[in-house]
This record gives C-alpha cells, sequence and structure tokens, in this order.
C-alpha cells in the first residue's frame, strides 16, 4: 500500500504529515511507524501526523492523530498542530480559522500568514493542568522541575545558561525519574533572557533526546515563567534550532495563566510517496 506524504517543520520540529481521512495508516504497527521516522534509512522524522475525520460531530475540520519516532501515540503537539493546521488549509481541508481534534481535547488554530517562505500558523493550547514541584537529584545535583500537563507533561528546569546543559544526559535522567513513571515526561531546560524572553532546549519523551523545538514545551515553559517569575507576555522563545515561537496569554486574579497561543513558522519541505506492506494498513 502507498501513502503520499508531505515532510514539514514547525520551528525545526519536523513531521511526517499524512492525509489519512480514509483510515488506512498502520498506526499500530509500532516497526513500521519506527522505520519510516528513521533518519539515514527512513525520512526522518520527530513525529508522523495524520489527519483523520473528527470522531464527534462538533464541528470539528479534522482530528489530528500523532505519532512519535518509537512509534507511541502522544496525546498532543503543539508545532505539529500549526504543521497540520497549514496543510489542511493549503489542501482544502480546512480554512484560515479550524477547530482541531485531539486526544488532549480540542484545540483552535489560526493561518497568520500562508505566503511560501513566511508562513506563520497561532494555535491555542489546551488548557493547563496538573501543576506540581518535583526535585529529581543525581548525586549532590539537584533540579527543580516546575511541572505541568500542557496537553502532555512537562517538567520545566530554569537554569543560568541554556547552552551548557548537557540535554541528552540531563533530560534523561529526569524523564526516566520515579516522579514521573510510568509514562514519563518532557523536560525543558529553560533560561531568563529578560521579562519577556526566553532559550529553551527540550528533551523529548518518544523522540528520546532533544527536539529542534516543542510547542507543547514553550507554552509550558512560557506560563510557568509567568507564574513563578513575574514574566509578562507575550514571551518570545528561542529553541534548539534557532527559530522563535510566540507565546501569549493572560494571568488570571489567582496568579495562574488562563488561555495560552503559540505562534511561529511552519514550512513545507518537500513532497513523497511512501510504500508499505504492514499488515495492520487497512
Amino acid at each position: 500500500m502507498e501513502f503520499k506524504f508531505d515532510k514539514m517543520h514547525g520551528a525545526g520540529n519536523d513531521f511526517i504529515v499524512i492525509d489519512d481521512r480514509a483510515c488506512r495508516f498502520p498506526d499500530m504497527d509500532g516497526t513500521f511507524v519506527r522505520r519510516i521516522s528513521a533518519r539515514g534509512v527512513g525520512i526522518g522524522c520527530e513525529g508522523v501526523l495524520l489527519l483523520r475525520m473528527a470522531e464527534t460531530l462538533r464541528g470539528f475540520d479534522y482530528k489530528m492523530v500523532f505519532l512519535n519516532p518509537d512509534g507511541s501515540r502522544a496525546s498532543m503537539c503543539g508545532n505539529a498542530a500549526r504543521c497540520a493546521a497549514l496543510y489542511s488549509y493549503v489542501y482544502g481541508i480546512g480554512g484560515r480559522r479550524q477547530h482541531i481534534e485531539t486526544d488532549a481535547g480540542d484545540i483552535f488554530a489560526e493561518i497568520l500568514e500562508s505566503a511560501p517562505g513566511h508562513e506563520s500558523v497561532c494555535i491555542r493550547m489546551p488548557t493547563l493542568k496538573n501543576r506540581s514541584t518535583v526535585t529529581v537529584r543525581d548525586g549532590a545535583c539537584e533540579y527543580k522541575c516546575i511541572c505541568v500537563d500542557s496537553g502532555v507533561p512537562h517538567a520545566v528546569v530554569f537554569v543560568q545558561d541554556a547552552s551548557s546543559v548537557d540535554v541528552e544526559k540531563t533530560g534523561r535522567l529526569i524523564r526516566n525519574d520515579e516522579a514521573f513513571s510510568p509514562e514519563g515526561t518532557n523536560v525543558d531546560f529553560v533560561e531568563i533572557k529578560s521579562r519577556s524572553e526566553l532559550v529553551m532546549r527540550t528533551y523529548e519523551r518518544g523522540v528520546e533526546g532533544e527536539s529542534g523545538a516543542c510547542g507543547t514545551g514553550a507554552a509550558a515553559a512560557a506560563a510557568m515563567f509567568a507564574e513563578n517569575f513575574s514574566g509578562v507576555f507575550p514571551v518570545r522563545i528561542r529553541v534548539s534550532s534557532g527559530d522563535c515561537l510566540n507565546v501569549t496569554g493572560e494571568i488570571a486574579d489567582n496568579g495562574m495563566c488562563g488561555t495560552i497561543y503559540v505562534s511561529g513558522p511552519a514550512r513545507f519541505v518537500f513532497k513523497g510517496t511512501l510504500k508499505t506492506e504492514s499488515p495492520a494498513a487497512r
């Protein structure tokens, strides 16, 4: 069976994107997902993104299904949602404003700019939940994690110098700490540059390494910055790829962030066709 795909990236976070409204893609075949996600021997990506028919009748344009490169399914990915919205708009699936169903709940997207090379998309993130603080110890070192679920769980660690962090080693340590078992967490190392500017590097669960960017991480980092360090919206966040994501929101009377919006670049990279003989293909 063949599937046409587009390779896209959102601020350096790259994806294989497939119109799967016929629901034929073998998303339960983890071996196949891992094979096409592998760099060097596959297409290479930080996630496989499927656009499917919405499962409810509440006015959704489509449902976004996100598969990690290790074959597992994630409930939400912010940059993937921005790429899905641009893909949907270009291929006539959705309009300039879209209502998208995800495993983390419904989100909204708006195409801010669609000119080739200048595309920009904004999404309204799921409601933040499950705030907590966890300290992870590694010998004499302690890492204070400010935790929040912005569609998927994140542990935000504020550091003096993000460039000096061993993201692979320390991120893996925190991601697998028993405090976050059994599912684990994404880990964001965040440097404060000013009251409205951050630098962020993310260890992404499912990728099991440093990601080029992370939209849910940007939402988590900006919100925890505002709630704990008097950060001021809009917050500009430079990510590992060198691109920037812009996060805006507001602080409620209880000191907590309400609705969070993340905007930034989304790009088409190339198109192709992949083949599978997976028995799970429908």
